[in-house]
């Protein structure tokens, strides 16, 4: 019975993601095989129905590696192709892949165009912001994902609180210095204050992504042109407002400022 409902499962995302092609199974048994595609199709489908559908096919590649989690290692690449590669320890349970976040990070990397490596900040904050708006949207979530988000920003909070360099410069530096949960989190704060500011005129911001899949993905080549046709959609300047903003305020100040900020979250 359980292995009927996993075939028909299969068969059901296969159908409603086509536009995902995905390799490297042969490294794993049959088993494994059903698990790992079915857990690929699912976060797919749901990202394609939070953010998209996208306008291009997607190539997902799979190998082993043993980890202390399901996703020991994953990342985007975007020249000729849209690629994902995932790096997985195939002994975790299909629940545990379900709950792990990585896949939804990475597919929600793909709504947004490859920007210059000077603006990785935004992409990452994006994707950050995205994967618990995804697992949320698949039912994988224990708790709402505000509840995540401050838990994520309760560990870089004292980095956030200290620096009195302009947040987007101080990212950037994060980012050299591969202070990634600092830089990741410090950038999500920008698309948490963007939904809500998005939601103040009745629009958010994942309606607003899924329109600008159909009119902007793939002619967006760099950050200047995504901030341009996200503003066009949403009828307001929110997101040049907001990255000069963030371009401009101190890291202590914006978050001091900031929505997300509860002043115990820094004891």
């Amino acid at each position: 019975m359980r292995l009927a409902l996993l075939l028909f499962l299969l068969c059901h995302y296969a159908a409603a993601s086509s536009q995902m092609q995905l390799q490297g199974l042969d490294h794993f048994s049959a088993a494994e095989q059903q698990k790992l595609r079915l857990w690929l199709e699912q976060s797919f489908h749901a990202t394609n129905q939070l953010l998209g559908p996208y306008p291009f096919l997607t190539y997902v590649s799979l190998s082993p590696h043993s980890g202390s989690e399901p996703v020991p290692w994953a990342y985007t690449q975007r020249m000729e192709q849209q690629q994902v590669f995932f790096q997985v320890d195939s002994r975790f349970t299909f629940t545990e892949f379900q709950q792990d976040w990585t896949a939804a990070h990475e597919f929600s990397h793909l709504a947004l165009p490859l920007l210059d490596k000077e603006d990785l900040w935004f992409a990452e904050g994006f994707a950050s912001y995205m994967q618990y708006q995804v697992l949320q949207h698949q039912g994988q979530l224990t708790e709402t994902p505000a509840y995540w988000y401050q838990q994520k920003l309760r560990q870089v909070a004292p980095l956030l609180a200290n620096s009195a360099t302009p947040l987007v410069r101080q990212l950037k530096l994060w980012l050299q210095q591969k202070h990634y949960k600092a830089a990741y989190w410090g950038s999500a704060l920008f698309f948490i204050e963007a939904d809500q500011l998005l939601q103040k005129r009745g629009l958010s911001l994942s309606h607003l992504i899924r329109r600008y899949q159909r009119q902007h993905r793939l002619t967006d080549q760099n950050l200047a042109a995504l901030i341009r046709s996200l503003d066009t959609l949403a009828g307001h300047p929110v997101f040049a407002t907001l990255l000069d903003k963030y371009q401009q305020q101190s890291s202590q100040t914006l978050w001091r400022q900031h929505p997300a900020f509860l002043p115990t979250i820094n004891k």
